[in-house]
């Protein structure tokens, strides 16, 4: 629930009956500065050193350094227009979320196969199909197809003719 908090603050005159009305949540006191009732996007959040150089800019300007005025511009444009000509690329984060899913994927088909699907059918089964080759070897009974027929009769190896391949 958001309650109504009347502030005192007004338009510079404390003794106006003219207040503001602010929204707060429950839990905040009303704030002392304007950038806490802001969103952070609207109004630079300043630390220490900053707020300290900002004080600092309100003397003679001719005090501060190039590099101070290079941070203090950077304090409240932290981006150039260079920067915003060329935004950063994205294309690290993608792919790194492309491989977690990959990589998150795996352990679930596992899950699936395990427990979900159903056995495979015993043919498939590796004694099985050593089983069968072993039988086909005891037959002599190799399928033999494509080209290399010409050189079999009814699955067994034809002589080599003389004179060649």
């Amino acid at each position: 629930m958001v309650e109504a908090v009347v502030s005192t603050q007004s338009t510079g005159n404390k003794s106006s009956s003219v207040r503001f009305l602010r929204f707060y949540p429950p839990h905040y006191p009303p704030p002392g500065d304007i950038a806490a009732t802001m969103p952070y996007w609207m109004y630079p959040h300043l630390d220490e050193t900053q707020q300290a150089l900002t004080e600092k800019a309100k003397g003679d300007w001719k005090e501060l350094t190039d590099e101070d005025r290079i941070r203090l511009y950077r304090a409240y444009f932290p981006v150039t227009f260079a920067e915003m000509k060329y935004p950063p690329s994205y294309g690290f984060q993608v792919m790194g979320k492309v491989l977690l899913i990959i990589s998150l994927a795996f352990p679930l088909l596992w899950l699936v196969k395990r427990f979900v699907l159903n056995p495979a059918p015993y043919q498939m089964h590796p004694d099985y199909m050593r089983m069968i080759d072993d039988r086909m070897d005891a037959l002599h009974n190799y399928p033999v197809y494509g080209p290399q027929m010409k050189y079999y009769d009814e699955g067994n190896l034809k002589p080599r003719e003389e004179g060649g391949y």
